[in-house]
């Protein structure tokens, strides 16, 4: 089932949007704490799952690459997308072999559908308002020939996260009560395989339905 596009013209939209902008190249400083944290999880995790390394990937929400970085070091052509400028600057300097290009993730539908093989976003859903986070999975569905792969919060991460959480919006909630199998389902996305990757992250290789 398609999901409707977000309206830009919105007041909630566009305020949602300049605070996750402002938040996001605000706190670009603090990237290379959370690269030691997450990076080995998805080094770990494509190494288990092992992916065709022809694959095309397109990496949503991309911020300092790390995760289109796991891609590229193994062979995969990657293009990875984001909207804050400080985030991409720092990801072209860490991993150049990676096409990284200024793209506000609200002009998905532009993409062309069964494009690339595998999208992929790391910890980008929570932020999102559940309507913009229905339209992206779906978008994701439609673009990827073989695979949506993401990685996000499986449940309440306790009292730093949900502060943390506070300061970049108001979804965080809401993304950890939804029964996440039923939201990808409902976007068109078919779960092969699900893991915890530490004791509040978790990722789902999913296929388009």
């Amino acid at each position: 089932m398609s999901e409707s596009k977000p309206d830009a013209a919105g007041d909630r939209y566009l305020q949602e949007r300049r605070r996750a902008l402002r938040f996001f190249n605000g706190s670009s400083f603090l990237y290379p704490v959370v690269e030691r944290r997450l990076e080995p999880e998805y080094r770990a995790v494509l190494n288990d799952l092992d992916l065709p390394a022809g694959a095309s990937v397109l990496d949503l929400a991309t911020g300092t690459g790390g995760l289109a970085g796991a891609f590229a070091e193994r062979g995969h052509a990657v293009i990875g997308l984001d909207f804050a400028e400080r985030l991409l600057a720092r990801a072209r300097r860490r991993f150049p072999q990676v096409d990284f290009r200024h793209f506000d993730l609200l002009h998905l539908d532009r993409l062309e559908a069964k494009s690339r093989d595998v999208v992929s976003m790391a910890y980008f859903l929570h932020g999102l308002s559940p309507e913009f986070r229905r339209f992206v999975l779906a978008e994701s569905a439609r673009i990827a020939r073989e695979h949506v792969l993401v990685f996000d919060y499986c449940c309440d991460g306790g009292l730093l996260v949900r502060l943390i959480e506070w300061v970049e919006g108001p979804n965080y909630p809401l993304f950890v009560a939804e029964d996440r199998g039923r939201e990808l389902l409902r976007a068109g996305l078919e779960i092969e395989r699900t893991g915890r990757v530490s004791s509040f992250g978790g990722y789902w290789l999913c296929r388009p339905a």
